[in-house]
């Protein structure tokens, strides 16, 4: 077994890197154009152009983390040398294992910047949170419901809260903020059966095409996709529609 070589200092820092990064990527878009919803309908485009860059900054961390210092000047001869080409799937399995959440996790952070700058600019008094007390406080309530059978937990992964700030932060909305339906989308869709509160769905790559799954979030309250080649039906529309929708809620 391979032993790290990355200590906490370099994590931190690389963190540090990784938000700035994607905080320079969403700034940039919203500075770009004046309209935060059309930005919202590029957003997979905008991810999977980051993807390039992304690499280049989480390599050299996969090589300085597991890649031991007898190593380091030995990358050419991989395919030579057993050891090193042990330490190449442990780099290999760190930069995958890197790349899933980062996407996911920015992903809604883009989202919630979007409708965030919109709700300014429009003067809604909505606002999108993704951490804090209100959210915790949500996720702690929706954590256990009594049935026939007795206590279950019905918690659910809650990415994004739409607040009334104007009805002193009542949270109105839950929002799923998933970059593909291969995420966990049965666990959104089973849990929205048993809360009372609109739970809608942004995702980034699936234009449902066809597919059981274009049917089973027909039980969400709304699914918006950042794609504009999605193929709207019914309740699936292009991202930018999702403000009708809102808007709703403030009526």
């Amino acid at each position: 077994m391979v032993k790290s070589n990355w200590n906490k200092k370099q994590e931190d820092e690389f963190k540090k890197v990784i938000k700035k990064f994607f905080d320079d990527k969403i700034n940039f878009a919203l500075k770009k154009s004046k309209s935060p919803l059309k930005i919202g309908d590029n957003l997979a485009m905008i991810l999977k152009k980051s993807d390039e860059d992304v690499v280049k900054i989480i390599t050299p961390r996969a090589v300085k983390k597991w890649a031991s210092p007898q190593t380091l000047s030995k990358w050419e001869k991989i395919l030579k040398d057993p050891q090193m080409f042990l330490e190449l799937r442990i780099i290999g399995r760190s930069i995958a294992n890197t790349m899933r959440p980062l996407a996911g996790n920015n992903f809604a952070l883009w989202v919630a910047r979007i409708l965030n700058a919109y709700f300014l600019q429009k003067k809604i008094p909505l606002e999108a949170i993704t951490s804090g007390k209100i959210k915790k406080e949500l996720e702690q309530n929706l954590k256990t419901k009594i049935g026939k059978k007795g206590v279950r937990d019905y918690r659910p992964d809650v990415d994004i809260i739409l607040v009334r700030i104007d009805k002193k932060n009542k949270p109105v909305v839950i929002i799923s903020a998933k970059t593909t339906l291969a995420e966990r989308i049965m666990q959104t869709i089973s849990w929205s059966r048993y809360l009372r509160i609109k739970v809608f769905l942004v995702t980034a790559w699936d234009i449902f095409e066809s597919g059981a799954n274009k049917e089973r979030v027909q039980e969400l309250d709304g699914v918006y996709v950042c794609n504009k080649d999605v193929k709207e039906y019914k309740n699936i529309k292009l991202f930018s529609k999702i403000i009708k929708d809102l808007e709703k809620l403030c009526r």
